[in-house]
């Protein structure tokens, strides 16, 4: 089901991949002082914890057998102090290691949404929001814990088992030799163990992707679902996504339980192999009985560590999993920056053999030729499919030509800076987007207009009246603006773009989705709006653009027809069958009406 999707946001990669835990560790630098003292604090906790052994193997050879209750209290408090040492290191070098990996996911979440807000358009046609938003949540989070619970919590580990083996050498070499007899079987088991788990791990995350992308999707089109019946088939979607998701973790919880189940098989019969030699070396006097129950305490620790390990070791492929995804992100190419527009913009626009396409197969644009002078209104009309919205995106720099180029006041459009271009383009989309919060932090987020200003320019584009009923500037709004009607929030969407004074206007559709009445009040502002700029209005209904000192009809990419609205009527070309077809007659009243 959806595999499409699946394979798209599967990534693939080495495991443990070192270039990539390289890059982590450098995104650790800025702590490293924290860092560095959580791990130096690692050492110290692991010798408070296996001295305890040795204290028992004291306790028992030096007081308990041979009766000599003397210094035994001494032997007690040593091994009460070490327990107590071993807790107070312990909680430090967690508090500081956790530190660092919630400082790594603040910045590291910060960072990619940061990056996230550069990227090109055309790369949000090809991720969902919802896998976006797993990159910057679970992924980050899983990130933030390889550091804590995961490179901090297996170096411990290690030196557990550097620790351990050394002092059960220093004990015993002939019964460490029994214990390690088992060494061939556990490498074979965590040999398998490591490639299947990888595996598994990246499944997951692939798969949570998947099934929180289909989750924004159907939440943000829930309307449409209800509106279609689709809610059956949608919880079958659901339920079908989910149930891959839980095979895929139980998969992965699968291997983590074999480890576990594998370890504790092998530490019993290493445990049983050791009684059964220390017991007949105790018999015989070879070896203190002392020296076996410390043993067996050492086996026991040597054991411990590889079973923390094993989970750690999958926490280390998740978080594996999603370094590769979120430098997958961050290594996405950004816009270029390009050079500085003129600040006398006059918005003179020229299309020289512009050409595009959004798959590099099917041409969307073909050898447009056009030049619009500064303080014009042109109209781009034509039929669905023909090219007019991808014009304004291209204009707007949400996509580069993929042949000729765009001149704006002179200056190549590609060259210049996209986030100056976008500033000098009043732009207002046929679907209107307000952000939940205040009304002016909406309208007029960089502060560029005083209240008085602001209120001002509301009025003179007849959006004060529902700003007021909203409570004034400070009025809040809900997400999307669903406490305004369409048409009041595309008035609000008309006077955000006003607030910059850009000398260019594009409106593309800006009114498509508005009612008769509420198309007229808007279409009022907007011809009020257009005094000294430069205006480009794509359009769908013929009646709003008639009045345009030019108007493009685009044909299948191409321009077939330009001139005024009463030229390309006499033409009695494609520009007046779309007029007929809009049931319009010469003078713009419908043919209904006329009858």
């Amino acid at each position: 089901m959806r595999r499409g999707m699946f394979d798209m946001d599967e990534v693939t990669g080495r495991h443990l991949d070192w270039a990539l835990f390289r890059r982590f560790v450098r995104l650790i630098r800025p702590y490293r002082g924290t860092a560095i003292v959580a791990m130096a604090l690692l050492p110290l906790t692991t010798a408070a914890r296996l001295v305890q052994p040795y204290l028992i193997k004291v306790a028992i050879d030096n007081h308990i057998m041979p009766g000599h209750l003397a210094g035994l209290g001494g032997v007690a408090l040593l091994f009460l102090a070490s327990a107590c040492g071993e807790s107070l290191l312990g909680f430090w070098q967690g508090y500081l290691a956790q530190g660092v990996g919630q400082k790594l996911t603040a910045d590291l979440r910060s960072r990619g949404f940061r990056h996230l807000l550069r990227l090109p358009v055309a790369f949000f046609d090809r991720h969902p929001s919802g896998r976006l938003v797993t990159r910057l949540t679970s992924d980050v989070e899983n990130v933030g814990e390889l550091f804590s619970s995961g490179v901090a919590a297996a170096f411990g580990e290690v030196f557990s088992l550097i620790f351990v083996v050394a002092a059960m050498f220093w004990l015993s070499p002939p019964l460490t030799l029994v214990a390690f007899a088992l060494c061939p079987l556990l490498g074979l088991v965590l040999f398998l163990f490591r490639r299947r788990m990888r595996q598994a791990m990246r499944k997951v995350r692939a798969r949570q992707a998947e099934l929180n992308g289909y989750l924004a999707e159907r939440i943000s089109g829930v309307g449409t679902v209800r509106l279609f019946g689709q809610e059956q088939r949608t919880l079958q979607e659901f339920d079908g996504l989910q149930e891959e998701y839980r095979v895929s973790n139980f998969a992965a919880i699968r291997w983590d339980v074999f480890l576990f189940s594998a370890l504790e098989t092998l530490a019993a019969l290493a445990i049983a192999g050791v009684l059964w030699r220390g017991g007949a070396s105790v018999l015989q006097g070879v070896t203190t009985f002392g020296t076996l129950v410390a043993f067996l305490e050492y086996v026991q620790r040597f054991f411990a560590p590889l079973r923390k390990l094993s989970g750690q070791y999958s926490l280390l492929q998740a978080s594996n999993a999603s370094l590769e995804r979120i430098f997958e992100l961050i290594d996405q190419p950004t816009e270029a920056s390009g050079t500085k527009l003129s600040d006398q913009a006059r918005g003179a626009l020229q299309f020289d053999q512009l050409c595009f396409s959004y798959d590099g197969r099917d041409t969307v644009l073909s050898d447009i030729e056009l030049s619009i002078a500064a303080g014009e209104m042109v109209g781009i009309v034509g039929d669905t499919g023909s090219g007019k919205t991808t014009l304004g995106r291209l204009l707007l720099r949400f996509y580069e030509p993929t042949g000729g180029r765009i001149l704006l006041d002179g200056q190549n459009l590609a060259e210049l800076d996209p986030a100056q271009v976008r500033r000098r383009i009043g732009w207002v989309s046929q679907e209107p987007f307000l952000f939940a919060g205040t009304v002016r932090d909406n309208l007029d987020p960089l502060v560029a207009l005083s209240d008085p200003q602001l209120r001002a320019l509301l009025e003179v584009c007849g959006a004060w009246p529902a700003v007021e009923r909203l409570g004034g500037l400070q009025g809040v709004l809900k997400e999307r603006g669903r406490n305004l009607s369409a048409g009041e929030r595309q008035l609000l969407c008309l006077v955000r773009t006003l607030v910059n004074d850009p000398p260019i206007l594009l409106f593309d559709e800006a009114t498509s989705r508005l009612d008769a009445e509420t198309e007229a009040i808007v279409q009022k502002q907007m011809e009020r709006s257009r005094h000294g700029r430069t205006v480009l209005v794509i359009a769908h209904r013929l009646r709003s653009i008639q009045h345009a000192d030019r108007i493009v009809f685009l044909h299948r990419g191409r321009i077939r027809e330009v001139g005024t609205h009463v030229q390309l009527l006499a033409q009695n070309g494609l520009y007046a069958r779309l007029w007929r077809l809009q049931h319009l007659d010469l003078n713009g009243v419908p043919a209904a009406e006329q009858a």
